[in-house]
Order: structure tokens, then sequence, then C-alpha cells
């Protein structure tokens, strides 16, 4: 009886090693895949474009790892990033340094973003439907901006975060990094880290316990709101032109990151360089695509079966937690 206990134990366990490491381990399925696939992939051109495709998502990926930890979403992120984008350009135009954009961008990011969190807090809303509503109204303010045009002549730090190296790395790549590992000191190893898990496990018993839910939230969604005036910049940057449409579907492709990284929909948990792994995934499966030829519509549908499948693989691992808590 025992013999068979322990093996049930050990297969579970190897069952949880498998669940907590998916990231990776798709991360090494694909690379195997398409290296196969494709005579491509593994060209020093294409490993820097993938690098440079998934250093945007990994800065915002950090930001989205706080969200989900703490048991919240917001919808309106890419329109936020492309009204910063237009608000990068037009400031571009004025000539105005570098600096000064920077700041800019990332105050009026911050104060929209943590916007979304008060109202949250202060009429006791879902952040589905605040966000959901707050995604049209950043969209027509970047229309009003933009007049519906693309805004090139960027300044020039703009560009250089989007397109700059540092010796034979690109800027950015080394942005996500300095992002995933500051990140990840935050959120593991500071009080503020263990009060956005405790908000997420367990908001009430919480708040009993002394943490301000409302604040710890808001400074989340402030936390998320800088990470989007970075992400918008660095991705303007790349294509040395903000665009009306940069951005608009990045919310989905970054929920899936976070999810296939390890941090739960519904709160309480997480981890920044799972996400970073997410991210990695998503950012394979686009390149391998695309090196593939395959058509775009198919690469929507494709990224919707992915984020199924990473839903049902965090509801899944919950229900293996759950069982092996309750053994215990």
């Amino acid at each position: 009886m025992e013999t068979k206990a322990k093996k049930k134990i050990s297969k579970d366990n190897v069952l949880i090693f498998f669940l907590k490491n998916r990231a990776l381990l798709l991360v090494l399925i694909f690379f195997i895949l398409l290296s196969v696939a494709t005579d491509t992939f593994l060209t020093s051109s294409n490993m820097v474009s993938l690098a440079r495709q998934i250093a945007a998502n990994g800065i915002i990926g950090v930001g989205y790892t706080f969200l989900l930890a703490s048991d919240s979403v917001d919808l309106s992120a890419g329109y936020m990033m492309c009204m910063i984008g237009i608000i990068s350009g037009l400031l571009s135009q004025t000539g105005m340094p570098f600096i000064c954009i920077l700041i800019l961008c990332a105050v009026i990011a911050v104060i929209c973003s943590s916007f979304n969190a008060v109202i949250e807090n202060k009429f006791n809303l879902p952040p589905f439907l605040v966000t959901l509503a707050m995604q049209q109204v950043f969209r027509g303010v970047l229309m009003l901006l933009s007049n519906g045009s693309p805004i090139s002549n960027l300044n020039e730090g703009i560009i250089y975060m989007g397109q700059g190296y540092i010796g034979p790395i690109p800027f950015s790549v080394l942005l996500m990094l300095v992002f995933i590992v500051i990140g990840h000191i935050i959120f593991s190893r500071t009080q503020f880290g263990r009060n956005v898990i405790a908000v997420g496990g367990n908001p009430e018993a919480a708040r009993v316990s002394g943490i301000d839910v409302n604040k710890t939230r808001v400074y989340v969604s402030a936390l998320l709101g800088f990470t989007i005036a970075i992400m918008a910049l660095v991705s303007c940057g790349r294509i040395a032109s903000a665009q009306t449409t940069l951005g608009g579907d990045t919310v989905m492709d970054i929920i899936a990151a976070v999810v296939i990284g390890g941090t739960p929909m519904g709160g309480g948990s997480g981890t920044v360089v799972g996400t970073l792994f997410g991210c990695l995934v998503i950012g394979l499966i686009s390149n391998g695509l695309n090196l593939l030829k395959v058509s775009s519509y198919w690469q929507m549908v494709s990224k919707g079966v992915i984020i199924l499948v990473a839903v049902i693989l965090d509801v899944y691992s919950e229900r293996i937690y759950d069982r092996m808590r309750n053994k215990d």
C-alpha cells in the first residue's frame, strides 16, 4: 500500500513539475520544431528579429504579471499604448528633448492606468467592465489626436529604444532583461510583492491582516501604466513611426504569455521569469508561422487556440494543486 501511495505521489509531482515549467518546455519544443521545419529560423538576423519582437511584450508582461497576480485584468492596455505612442510622436514634432518625452509619456500612462483602478475601487466595479469602457475612450482620444494618421519623424531617442544596439545586443532586449530582473526581485522579495499575492489570493483576508487592498491595486495599475509607456516607445521606435493601430491587439498576446508562464488568471501567485518564457512561446509561434508563410488569419486562429489552452492548463494546474493539498 505504501509503495502504491509513493508511486501516486511521484506521478503527481512529475505532473506538477511539467505544468509549472510548461512555458520552458514549450519553448524547447517549438525551438526544435522550427529549427527542423525551416532553414531560416536559426539565422542571426531572424534571432535578432525574434529577440526584438519579444522585448516589447516582455516589458509590459512584467506589469501584467503583477496585475493578474492581484486578481485583476486590464483590456485597455493595447489602445492606451497606441495613445501614448501618438502622444510621443506629437511631442517629438515640437522638438522636445527625449528625456522630457519619456517622463511625460510615463506620467500620462501611470495616471490613466491608475484611474482605472480608482474607478474600480470607488464604485466597486469589475475591472473587466471598467477597462473595456476605457479601451474605447483611449481609442477615441488617439484618433482625435492623430486624425487617424500615423506620425513619423520621431525623436532619435525613441528610435534608439526600438532600433539601437549596445554592442551586438539590441537595446530593447537589454531593457526588457532589466525589467524582468527588477520585476522578479520586487515580486518575490519585497513586502509589496507579498501584498500583491495576498490581495490576489484572498482580498478579505489581506484586508484583515492590515493590507490596504485598494491602494495595492492602484499601485499595481500604476506599475502596469509605466510598463505600457516604455513598451509604447520601444514599439514606435522599432518601426520609426507612431501608428494608430500599433498595439491594439496586444492585450490577448500578453495575457496568454503571462498565463502560459505560470501566473493564474485567478491571482494569488505568479512568476515574472515564467512570463519571459511565456513571451518566448508567443514570439516563437508568431515568428515560426511567418517563416512558414502561414496566412495572418490562421495566425489569429492559432493565438486564440493558444489562449484557450493556456486557460485550460491554468485551471487544470489549480485542480491538481488542490488535490495534492487535500492529500497532505
